[in-house]
C-alpha cells in the first residue's frame, strides 16, 4: 500500500488531542449500514468513559456520523479505497493522538453491553504487565457464547470450564491469561502497541489479531480475557454471500498458514515447504472429496497460490524482517510511536 494512503504526516484533519479521552475506539465499517447504527447506539448506552471514536468508511456506507454523542466524540474518515481489516485499522490507528492511553479495535457487528469498556480498562490499569484484553463474546442475540470465541478459549493451554459455564461470573477471577484474543473488541495499551507495532498488512484480513498478540507477548506483556466484561457479536457479517464465504475461506487458509509458520520452532523454510507439500495436498484432497469441514477447492487452490507468491518471506526470517521494516517506514510509524522504544528489537516473526 502506498505510504500516502495512511501516513499521518499527510493528514491535516486528524482529531485534535483532548486530555480527557481515556481510549480511542476504532470501528471499520464495510458495507455496514445494517450494523453501524446499533453498534454506535449500544456503545453510547453502555459506557460513561470519555472516548474518541474513529469511524472508518471502508466501503459502501451511508449511515456514518460525526459529533458528540453521550461521552463519545466521533470522527468519521473514508479510506482512499477498500482495504483489508489490517490495513483499514492501521489507517485509523495513524490518526489516533499519541497521548490517548488506550486503543480499542471494535467490530461493526457488535452490541456493547453495560460497562464492558470500563471493566476492560480497569483490567489494564490494575495489571501493569497486561498489554491487551478482550471481553467475553456472546452471539448477537446474547443467548449463547460466540462459537469462534468458545473454540478459541477451549484451545488455550489452561482452559477451565468455569470461564464459560459459571452461573455467577463474579465468583471467577477477573482476568484469565490466554495466548490470543480476537480483534472483535480488543483493548490495547497505547504504549504496548507502540512497542509491538501495528497490524501486519501481510494478513489483509483474518489472523492479523493473533499475530499482534504474539508480538505483544514476545514484547514482555500478557494477553487476557476479562471475565466480567461481555459484548455481543454477529460472527461473519461480511460473509453473507457464497462468494464472500469462499473469499473468507481463502484468506483463512492462507493466513492461518502464515501464522503457523511464523510461530513454530525450527527452520522456517522446512515448515513452509512441509505445509505446501503435505498439508496443502491433504487440504486439496479433502476439498475434492468434499469431506465434512473441508474448504471449497477454489479457495484451497487460490490460498496456496497466494502462499507461493510470498514464499521467500515465509522461508526467511531475514526477508520477513526486512519487509516489516519497509512497511513501518512506508506508513511513517515512527511518527506515532515514541522515540524511547525500538520496534526492531521486538520484531519476532
Amino acid at each position: 500500500m502506498p505510504a500516502e494512503s495512511y501516513s499521518k504526516k499527510n493528514e491535516n484533519n486528524n482529531p485534535s488531542p483532548r486530555a480527557d479521552w481515556e481510549v480511542a475506539i476504532i470501528i471499520v465499517a464495510y458495507e455496514g449500514d445494517a450494523w453501524i447504527p446499533d453498534c454506535i447506539e449500544s456503545l453510547k448506552a453502555s459506557t460513561q468513559i470519555n472516548a474518541l471514536v474513529l469511524l472508518i468508511d471502508n466501503k459502501n456506507n451511508t449511515k456514518l456520523i460525526s459529533g458528540e454523542i453521550g461521552s463519545l466524540t466521533i470522527h468519521s474518515f473514508k479510506t482512499p479505497h477498500p482495504m483489508g481489516f489490517a490495513d483499514a485499522n492501521n489507517f485509523a490507528l495513524m490518526k489516533v493522538p499519541s497521548s490517548v492511553p488506550n486503543i480499542c479495535f471494535l467490530n461493526q457487528d457488535t452490541l456493547s453491553q453495560k460497562n464492558w469498556l470500563e471493566e476492560g480498562l480497569n483490567c489494564l490499569h490494575q495489571n501493569p504487565q497486561l498489554g491487551a484484553v478482550s471481553p467475553m463474546l456472546k452471539n448477537y442475540q446474547g443467548t449463547d457464547w460466540d462459537k469462534e470465541f468458545q473454540f478459541l478459549l477451549k484451545n488455550q493451554p489452561d482452559f477451565e470450564s468455569d470461564w464459560l459455564n459459571c452461573s455467577d461470573r463474579r465468583s471467577v477471577a477477573k482476568i484469565h491469561l490466554v495466548d490470543d484474543i480476537p480483534a472483535t473488541a480488543m483493548i490495547v495499551k497505547t504504549e504496548v502497541i507502540k512497542r509491538s507495532g501495528p497490524f501486519d498488512n501481510i494478513f489483509g484480513s483474518y489472523y492479523e489479531d493473533f499475530d499482534l498478540c504474539m508480538r505483544i507477548r514476545k514484547s514482555g506483556y500478557h494477553v487476557a480475557v476479562s471475565t466480567q466484561s461481555i459484548i455481543f457479536h454477529y460472527s461473519g457479517s461480511n460473509s453473507q454471500t457464497k462468494e464472500a464465504r469462499r473469499k473468507r475461506s481463502r484468506w483463512v487458509i492462507r493466513n492461518r498458514t502464515v501464522l503457523k509458520i511464523r510461530s513454530s520452532q525450527g527452520p522456517r523454510w522446512l515448515k513452509a515447504w512441509r505445509h505446501l507439500i503435505i498439508n496443502g495436498s491433504l487440504q486439496t484432497l479433502r476439498a475434492i472429496l468434499r469431506t465434512p469441514s473441508s474448504s471449497p477447492l477454489r479457495s484451497v487452490a487460490l490460498a496456496h497460490i497466494d502462499l507461493i507468491g510470498i514464499l521467500p518471506r515465509l522461508c526467511s526470517c531475514k526477508i520477513d524482517k526486512k519487509k516489516w521494516d519497509q512497511f513501518l517506514e512506508e506508513i511513517n510509524w515512527e511518527s506515532f510511536a515514541t522515540q524511547h522504544h525500538s520496534l526492531n528489537e521486538n520484531f519476532t516473526h
